[in-house]
């Protein structure tokens, strides 16, 4: 990886100042967006972000504060420096923040799995400067808590809290105290996002049930909204509704996605409640920040998914599936550990991490960086929609003893391993 250096003498990889810049461009994006910022305070920020850029640029790279200001309305690629490596990374022609101000699915994917890498990059690298201090990694400072308060409690309570989290993403006060998570982890529930707001309404996604994206449409010059859920997947399997405006009275949304899963992937795929969700006031609710639900709440269910799944599977295979089938096991060390014998008496032993990553470069290059799964299991297993990334994992993963499938595909193993019908 090749390298650049500042001002101050400080190289570091493209990756790295690829992942400094990213968060500077949708850190300045929000602020432009951001619906209670003074002016005062809009100014302040941008310009200690426009200075931010000018410093991961390092020297004979200009950028006025009126271009900066100019490339924030465009796509990430018009703010990367002529000298950096765009081969590492997909297409960058996509916008940051959306007409309501919200940071779009692909760009928040991008900056927190990119700040994953930064993380190991530091570790490994013992990189002891920061460059940015503020909000620098907030997501992921968020999710390495969360877990860190859930592990203290127990192996046997963290399934049950991190169960929680995943089923329970939004609810009252008092329906989360109800669900007794430590009082630390009430803390990354926050009030309902501004973008997922209309008048004093939010609608939970009928697949994951977070507060879904609420936007604003004019066709045939007729306004309208469209609702749907930030993570795109659920939008595009019937998390995606439309409303016409009222004067102040819970709309009525009504369905405009709906998605039928390939047979053979059915039994394993995310499906909506089937109805369409009533509005909830605003006032009294609380919800997951987003990098907590979109790395605990989205993946989890994918996981607790596959571990409902198999239990039943092997059960009526007359497997006794109590010890044999682990969620979480040992705190998190990695997502599931399955153990079975075949007709023949052969055992097998499957260590399991599912990840759902939107950029399949990144994972691939953690995987590198942490030479294999940081807990140590030996399949990493991606949801069924992003079959496209087994290639590329496939190659990383057989470096480092392990291999790469998707969910139904690994689930069908394992029940070949124990010799059960997969129907």
């Amino acid at each position: 990886m090749t390298t650049h250096v500042d001002d101050d003498g400080l190289t570091f990889s493209h990756f790295e100042a690829f992942r400094l810049i990213n968060f500077t461009f949708i850190k300045a994006c929000q602020t432009i967006t951001a619906p209670d910022l003074s002016p005062r305070h809009r100014a302040e920020k941008l310009m200690r972000y426009h200075g931010d850029l000018l410093a991961a640029y390092g020297p004979g790279v200009p950028l006025s504060f009126g271009d900066f200001r100019q490339k924030l309305l465009g796509p990430i690629e018009g703010l990367l420096p002529p000298w950096l490596d765009r081969s590492g990374f997909d297409d960058l022609d996509f916008p940051v923040v959306d007409e309501e101000g919200c940071v779009t699915a692909i760009a928040f994917d991008l900056q927190w799995e990119t700040a994953q890498l930064h993380r190991i990059l530091n570790r490994l690298r013992r990189i002891g400067r920061m460059r940015f201090t503020e909000e620098q990694l907030q997501d992921e400072v968020d999710q390495d808590q969360m877990y860190e308060i859930l592990k203290g409690r127990g192996d046997a309570q963290y399934v049950k809290d991190r169960t929680t989290l995943v089923e329970c993403p939004a609810g009252t006060a008092e329906e989360l105290n109800k669900r007794n998570l430590p009082l630390n982890a009430i803390g990354y529930y926050e009030a309902i996002p501004y973008h997922s707001i209309y008048h004093t309404w939010w609608f939970p996604c009928t697949v994951c049930k977070w507060p879904m994206k609420v936007s604003r449409r004019v066709t045939a010059g007729r306004e309208y909204y469209r609702v749907a859920c930030l993570y795109g997947r659920h939008a595009d399997t019937g998390a995606s509704f439309t409303f016409w405006p009222t004067t102040g009275d819970a709309p009525q949304l009504h369905p405009d996605s709906s998605d039928t899963p390939a047979l053979h992937e059915a039994a394993l795929a995310l499906g909506t409640t089937g109805a369409v969700p009533e509005a909830r006031p605003t006032e009294g609710y609380l919800a997951l920040k987003r990098g907590v639900w979109r790395y605990t709440c989205v993946p989890g269910l994918y996981e607790l998914r596959l571990h409902t799944v198999l239990r039943e599977r092997l059960a009526a295979g007359q497997m006794d599936v109590e010890e044999a089938i682990m969620l979480w096991p040992m705190s998190d060390v990695y997502d599931h550990r399955i153990e079975v014998k075949g007709p023949d008496g052969s055992a097998y032993v499957f260590t399991v991490d599912v990840k759902d990553y939107s950029n399949v470069r990144v994972l691939a290059e953690s995987l590198h960086r942490n030479e294999g799964d940081k807990g140590g299991a030996d399949w990493l297993v991606v949801p069924d929609h992003r079959a496209d990334q087994i290639p590329l994992l496939t190659v990383t993963c057989e470096k480092y003893g392990m291999k790469a499938v998707t969910m139904t595909e690994f689930a069908q193993l394992v029940c070949r391993s124990a010799g059960v019908v997969w129907e």
